[in-house]
């Protein structure tokens, strides 16, 4: 055979195994190996190429081998191309199937996590690097990253043995789970765990960028992010060991600990103090999401917003939306709990430069620190030109309405967990100059 005619040939093949291959192609393909043995032994020599993926299937490897030398063997003769062709091409198909079955560790991925609940824009990583925005309840997932990445949403993930995971935006946490037992990263973000009984010796293993936690069964959350890892027991016995220079603490329930990369903090579990009922921001420790602008002389510290993309429920949407946010939370030292309580009030300051829409919502926990509930409203504010674009926005928690019916028609009596102001589409200038939460005694 000519060796112009080896590309063409080698074309045909290819479009053979693809099952691509038009009539008036295979009638080339049959014109070019009938009574040529050259092409017939680069036939046969292509096929070796592809019957090595047996190597990747293990148990197939005798049916591939037999029907290879089946082959081989009809090849001394001349053999009725489409009857030969027919053959060969159903081993490499069958080689190609198993092949795409099968992980390069010779076992099929393995299913360890199922989505109980989610809701807004999260974004599924797998190992094999393809990302899923379409996910949904009931979706079950193999090892890989999940990253939620607005402040209004959120997941509710379950283990095969029960133990629960609820992760809230902006997070980015990655799942596994082998022989040696679960394996969760947070790199930032906040998780809330209900870890049921693991087996001795196989304890779920939590790492953050500070700090590592083994955990034999135990309710707790934990926040983290580039410089410290903050974590709260509610039940249970949490181990925690500050990365920076591996001492190790054992978190009893009631308890919390922070363990950061500056060695001269603390590192020691202190207990959970009592709920207080009014919080004051800070905005620079207190930070999720927005970035940290430092005053100066007649300018208060602000926080501007963070720009991102919200792709719908589920990340769906088609078209997405731009959103421009700024996220806060109650990260105290001493961790204490803030109560949310009949007539208390929510006060956000900051300025804009000009009058549009704002989005002001919060998220809560129960009290064993569990993700419980979203609320959330939008009002237009006005600016005006003589106050530089400040404003104020005072709202009773009682008229910030639920985003979704499963969750408590009330706030009240739930611990906050987080607080987001945004803006939806336009960029108006966001700055957030001051957050608090005020009792019903308070000014």
């Amino acid at each position: 055979m000519p060796e112009s005619e080896h590309a063409h040939l080698d074309q045909l093949l290819s479009r053979l195994v693809e099952e691509t291959i038009s009539q008036d192609d295979l009638v080339v393909l049959e014109t070019l190996l009938d009574g040529d043995v050259d092409a017939q032994e680069r036939y046969l020599h292509y096929l070796e190429l592809h019957k090595d993926l047996k190597d990747a299937v293990g148990n197939q490897k005798g049916l591939l081998n037999r029907e290879a030398n089946m082959i081989a063997l009809k090849d001394r003769r001349r053999l009725s191309v489409p009857g030969w062709i027919g053959a060969v091409a159903a081993v490499v198909l069958l080689g190609l199937a198993l092949f795409h079955l099968w992980t390069a560790s010779g076992e099929p991925e393995k299913m360890i996590l199922t989505i109980a609940d989610c809701n807004g824009v999260l974004e599924w990583t797998g190992q094999g690097g393809k990302t899923d925005r379409s996910l949904s309840a009931g979706d079950a997932l193999s090892g890989g990253t999940l990253e939620v990445t607005a402040a209004n949403s959120w997941a509710e993930l379950v283990f095969s043995d029960g133990t629960k995971v609820w992760t809230s935006g902006p997070s980015i946490v990655t799942f596994s789970e082998g022989a040696e037992g679960k394996r969760i990263h947070l790199r930032q973000g906040e998780l809330s765990f209900d870890v049921t009984p693991q087996l001795s010796g196989y304890p779920l293993l939590l790492q953050t960028p500070s700090a590592e936690a083994k955990v034999l069964g135990t309710q707790f959350n934990v926040t983290a992010n580039n410089v410290a890892t903050r974590l709260a027991v509610h039940e249970g016995l949490v181990q925690v060991t500050r990365l920076v220079d591996q001492k190790t603490q054992d978190v009893p329930a009631n308890h919390h600990i922070v363990a950061a990369l500056e060695r001269r903090t603390s590192f020691v579990a202190l207990p959970r103090g009592e709920p207080v009922t009014s919080w004051e921001c800070d905005l620079r420790y207190d930070v999720r999401q927005g970035y940290w602008r430092p005053g100066a002389e007649w300018r208060l510290g602000s926080l501007d917003a963070e720009t991102h993309l919200f792709r719908g429920d589920f990340g769906k949407r088609r078209n997405p939306i731009l959103l421009h946010s700024v996220v806060v939370s109650p990260s105290a030292p001493n961790r204490t709990p803030v109560l949310l309580t009949e007539g208390a009030r929510l006060r956000v300051r900051g300025r804009l430069d000009r009058s549009c829409k704002v989005a002001l919502g919060f998220g809560t926990r129960r009290a064993r620190g569990v993700l419980s509930g979203k609320y959330n409203l939008s009002r237009y504010i006005e600016v005006g030109e003589g106050v530089e674009g400040r404003f104020e926005v005072e709202l009773d928690l009682g008229d910030i309405p639920r985003m979704k019916t499963r969750f408590p028609a009330s706030a009240i009596g739930q611990e906050l967990g987080w607080i987001w102001i945004q803006t939806v589409r336009e960029d108006a200038g966001l700055e957030v100059t001051s957050v608090d939460l005020i009792d019903r005694h308070g000014d």
